[in-house]
């Protein structure tokens, strides 16, 4: 006690002093430092909480991508299957066309040829008769010609 006499100090004060500074202290900690930190926490654990939604989306959206890549490398595969048969299928109509087109021309000729045969002969048949009068007149032409 004589040291707080020393230092200038009343015990009563400093024990009064005291209870104000726990007063003030359970107060605060009631009133000010325990909504402020739930306060924090809840923040902390919405911005964990958006973390996490963030994390999903991000795997959600990785998983839509290679969907979706999946998905294009088969419609690009139906796509180039489709092509494939249409050009083979117009190679094949274009040979077919051919064959056919080769077909009716060779057909073509050789009715041609037919019906030239056939003129001939209905020319030779036609002028056969002439010819063998013209054959005569002149074999008589040069035979009395000669004689």
């Amino acid at each position: 006690m004589d040291l707080l006499k020393t230092l200038g100090l009343n015990p009563l004060i400093v024990l009064i002093q005291m209870g104000g500074f726990l007063l003030t202290y359970f107060i605060l900690r009631a009133l000010l430092w325990k909504p402020v930190g739930d306060v924090i926490d809840r923040r902390a654990g919405e911005w964990k909480a958006s973390e996490a939604e963030i994390d999903r989306t991000k795997e959600e959206g990785e998983a839509l991508r290679a969907d979706y890549a999946a998905r294009m490398a088969v419609i690009e595969r139906q796509a180039y299957d489709r092509l494939t048969a249409l050009v083979r299928e117009g190679v094949s109509s274009r040979a077919d066309a051919l064959v056919r087109a080769q077909e009716a021309a060779a057909k073509q000729v050789l009715e041609a040829q037919a019906e030239i045969r056939a003129e001939r002969d209905r020319a030779l048949r036609e002028a056969g008769p002439s010819v063998d009068a013209l054959a005569r007149q002149a074999a008589a032409r040069v035979m009395g010609g000669r004689e």
